[in-house]
């Protein structure tokens, strides 16, 4: 009885995921993947120079203290979109961080983080993060989460899994949504 009841709410979980199409973004990636750098939780007793990370270009990255492992971007990366008929080219930055895709453990065998998914997560991180570039910084919360859903569907992700994921995004990210508050 139990497995019936799993059964009828991911069937009616893929059912709306595939029901599930917001307003077109378009989102094209470079045919080169963004170069990552993977970074390790530091143990509680690190040093402050064991929290400093020297990449092979010559930059610096402090991991932060109290850190979970995430990854960091090593170059620039442009990525082209269109919203509402204006083309820009974003840039994320190099050292922007990345955890690529925050879904929970127990569903990775469902949704894994890292396939194609990473590129569009790779954007959202970083737009959600307070980005520093004016026109980044214009988007709304559900505008970047579209970016997010297109993204993933620009790089051939399975219409049902783009859908969870931009469900989840949806539902679960606004505590995640990070921007700074411009007092007037």
């Amino acid at each position: 009885m139990v497995w019936l009841c799993v059964l009828l709410a991911v069937t009616a979980l893929v059912a709306i995921a595939w029901l599930i199409k917001p307003e077109h973004v378009g989102t094209r990636f470079t045919r080169t993947p963004p170069v990552v750098a993977r970074v390790n939780a530091p143990s509680a007793d690190a040093k402050p120079e064991m929290l400093l990370l020297k990449l092979p270009t010559g930059d610096q990255y402090t991991i932060p203290p109290g850190s979970r492992g995430h990854f960091i971007l090593v170059f620039d990366w442009k990525v082209p979109v269109r919203i509402k008929g204006k083309g820009v080219v974003l840039t994320v930055p190099k050292l922007s961080t990345t955890d690529f895709a925050s879904i929970p453990r127990l569903l990775h065998s469902l949704i894994s983080p890292l396939n194609n998914t990473i590129y569009a997560a790779i954007l959202h991180d970083y737009l959600y993060r307070d980005p520093q570039d004016s026109f980044a910084s214009s988007l709304d919360r559900k505008t970047v989460d579209r970016m997010f859903y297109w993204g993933m569907r620009a790089r051939g992700v399975w219409r049902p899994t783009a859908g969870l994921m931009y469900l989840g995004v949806r539902l679960g990210g606004s505590s995640s949504y990070k921007r700074s508050v411009v007092l007037r």
